[in-house]
């Protein structure tokens, strides 16, 4: 059981890297905001669409199941 856990957290560890990297680069707003440029707001509520959707969605709920699956491999551990 315990093997079982690492391995499968050692998986939600590389999809986690996997859907940061595919999501947009939000540099280019972060840089409108040194520049002065007002039509861009860093606390603008944006709403998601398609794939930007997807791919937060996904990296929040394995965030999640790794977090959880942390805590029991913890209490396993004793």
């Amino acid at each position: 059981m315990y093997n079982i856990l690492i391995y499968t957290m050692i998986i939600i560890n590389f999809l986690v890297i996997i859907f940061i990297l595919m999501q947009p680069s939000k540099q280019q707003d972060a840089l409108s905001l040194l520049t002065g440029d007002n039509n861009s707001s860093l606390f603008a509520t944006q709403k998601l669409h398609g794939t930007n959707f997807v791919l937060q969605f996904a990296t929040a709920c394995l965030g999640f199941i790794w977090l959880l699956l942390g805590l029991i491999l913890m209490y396993f551990s004793k």
